[in-house]
């Protein structure tokens, strides 16, 4: 009877994602090794990434992180510019901040739309819009 129990309990033991059938793939050590990276980048197992790729899966673009990353500095870099425009017109025109403060405030405001311009012109090319 034991050695019944100890059979039923290995077959339970590898009932879910053990019981899956293994399908082998040929892979080059530089594929390989992109695959890994990106397994890694997107967070899964190797495995789980090729499974849902095969599946239809797209994993999120690591150029669209990025670039979400850029622009969430961009817009903090904005609103403490715009606290220091309004600092200065507002509640103490000419005293609190000099005059050559804003005009490095303002050049600034403008390098950065240029920078969001070209990140938005990047992500038109990246996805092909």
């Amino acid at each position: 009877m034991s050695g019944e129990n100890d059979t039923k309990k290995r077959r339970e033991k590898h009932i879910g994602p053990r019981s899956k059938k293994p399908i082998w793939v040929s892979v080059t050590e530089d594929e390989r090794k992109a695959i890994q990276d990106t397994a890694w980048q997107v967070r899964l197992p190797v495995s789980a990434l090729l499974r849902q790729l095969a599946l239809g899966y797209e994993p999120p673009s690591m150029i669209d992180l990025d670039t979400l990353s850029t622009l969430t500095r961009l817009r903090g870099d904005f609103g403490r510019l715009g606290g220091l425009l309004k600092l200065w017109l507002v509640d103490a025109p000419g005293q609190a901040v000099s005059e050559s403060e804003v005009r490095a405030a303002l050049d600034t405001i403008l390098a950065k739309q240029g920078e969001l311009s070209n990140l938005i012109v990047a992500m038109e090319e990246a996805t092909g819009n």
